[in-house]
């Protein structure tokens, strides 16, 4: 049991639990409330959010109907920033009530299209979300504007496609990261993480350090400094660590506490899929870079693909690689995996590797 001290909006509050003589932080795990209007401190400190329609209404709400009033919560996790989050109920016997229902039934909350798409979100609020619509209650009595996001290509059945390229990254003689040409995705982030960069500076921020994990690094390129997109590799033994920047697909070590920082949820690769896109020349097989044939490889596909517009025909994937067949021009002609073996840096792979990748590309 708790008592609601402090509400910030529809669904978010600062509670008293009198058991445990402490105040927590508590939001509501399945719904989503509208921004209210900003108070006057954070307009001074120039960190106003926008209001969005019927924010200081569902403020409101919860201003009349649980503000110093005691509930009874149920907590289900917590975020990274040490939020509670649960169910939150109010009234006693049999007028105990789900308050995320009757925020969502009265058009004052929607339900997170994340847990609807998961399966976690209860049916109950579903079929209160749908009532509110078909009554164009609240919220739903704005006339909702989708926006049409642009997103990353996928090539889940990359099968005999053709596209138009860019190379971001050479890893080796046959082994790239490339940028499709024409993605609208590409100028979206490149675009936010500008913003980012000017919102946040360039200063380090405290973030989790897990293999994975996609953070903002900083990086430098040429006089300036900017954050990208970039995943967590590893967490090497001189206490850097490892990223790939996904948007582009170089690798790089930075320090945490300097050249990380937490991303912005709206910027995450589950909101914008990476734009760069890594791949492998089909049929082709080279030695690594510590060899000299293998770096001639690499600097003969260099100096044959860098920064041109190329074709690359898509054959499949292979343990997350596109296999790939690429072209300087039109793609009857011959063909840049073609050049490295009549080179002599590549060579086609034998009938036991050619088993071994059709094995990877069928699991």
């Amino acid at each position: 049991k708790a008592v609601v001290d402090y509400v910030f909006n529809g669904s978010r509050f600062k509670l008293r639990v009198p058991s445990e003589n402490c105040f927590v932080m508590f939001a509501l795990s399945n719904v989503r409330c509208p921004q209210p209007s900003p108070n006057a401190a954070a307009v001074s400190r120039g960190q106003a959010r926008a209001a969005e329609p019927f924010g200081d209404a569902s403020k409101r709400h919860s201003r009349i109907n649980v503000l110093q009033r005691q509930v009874e919560i149920q907590c289900t996790g917590v975020t990274n920033g040490g939020v509670m989050t649960g169910n939150l109920f109010v009234g006693q016997g049999a007028q105990r009530r789900d308050y995320s229902i009757e925020l969502v039934a009265s058009g004052l909350a929607t339900v997170d299209q994340r847990k609807i798409d998961y399966g976690e979100a209860p049916k109950v609020l579903i079929d209160s979300q749908s009532a509110a619509q078909n009554n164009r209650l609240g919220i739903w009595s704005v006339k909702q504007v989708v926006k049409d996001e642009p997103k990353a290509k996928t090539f889940e059945n990359a099968e005999d496609q053709l596209v138009n390229i860019q190379i971001s990254e050479i890893c080796s003689g046959n082994h790239f990261f490339f940028r499709v040409i024409g993605d609208d995705s590409s100028k979206v982030i490149d675009d936010s993480m500008k913003l980012f960069t000017e919102n946040n500076g360039t200063s380090g921020a405290p973030c989790e350090i897990k293999p994975g994990k996609v953070v903002a690094a900083l990086f430098k390129d040429g006089s300036t400094s900017s954050w990208y997109r970039a995943k967590i590799i590893e967490q090497t033994d001189k206490g850097k660590v490892k990223v790939l920047f996904v948007d582009h697909g170089n690798v790089s070590t930075v320090s945490p506490a300097s050249q990380l920082r937490p991303l912005d949820m709206a910027l995450g690769t589950d909101q914008i899929p990476a734009v760069a896109k890594e791949a492998v020349l089909a049929m082709t097989k080279v030695r690594s870079l510590e060899e000299e044939d293998g770096l001639d490889a690499a600097r003969c596909l260099q100096g044959i693909a860098w920064g041109k517009d190329l074709k690359a025909r898509l054959h499949g994937e292979s343990d997350g690689q596109l296999l790939v067949t690429l072209f300087e021009g039109d793609a009857e002609t011959s063909s840049i995996n073609e050049k490295l073996v009549i080179e002599g840096l590549a060579r086609v792979p034998n009938r036991k590797e050619m088993y071994d990748a059709g094995r990877g590309n069928s699991s």
